[in-house]
């Protein structure tokens, strides 16, 4: 039998920062839909990390608390100075701003089915370029991934 502990959101976003700021890495997993279809809820494994001032660019996957107060893990799209907005892959025009203050930590690394692919990896960074620059035609392939696999309630 699997016990299941509820942790208050705040509180592993404090500590998630807290271990990057030391230079440690933190592994999550996928919780949610909004980076559908590339991160997929509770298949995927993220491993977040420390950034320099050059790592936030679009294309980067960033935890970050955006300046509403929520937090999320969503993909740059656009930089400006000290400022970023943030979209999930899954969203068409739902759009998060921050700082880079905000930014906890970013992705090095994805885990899914016993592979592992860096952020840095060619075909990653491929589909990064191509997801954020063909932002207004995603529509049509998430559609399709939504009818391929229906995403029951996150919340029961």
């Amino acid at each position: 039998m699997t016990k299941q502990i509820l942790i208050n959101k705040e509180d592993i976003f404090k500590e998630i920062s807290t271990m990057i700021a030391e230079g440690k890495t933190v592994t999550l997993t996928a919780n949610g839909y909004s980076m559908n279809p590339f991160l997929v809820h509770l298949r995927d494994h993220i491993t977040l990390g420390p950034w320099t001032d050059s790592d936030i660019r679009p294309g980067t996957v960033a935890l970050v608390r955006d300046i509403k107060g929520n937090i999320v893990l969503h993909r740059i799209i656009r930089r400006k100075g000290n400022h970023i907005l943030l979209e999930g892959d899954g969203n068409i025009g739902q759009q998060e701003k921050a700082t880079l203050d905000g930014i906890a930590g970013i992705m090095h690394s994805i885990t899914r089915k016993n592979r592992t692919y860096t952020s840095t990896n060619l075909l990653w960074r491929i589909y990064s370029w191509i997801w954020v620059t063909f932002r207004p035609l995603r529509r049509y392939p998430l559609a399709l991934w939504r009818r391929l696999n229906p995403q029951p309630p996150l919340h029961r």
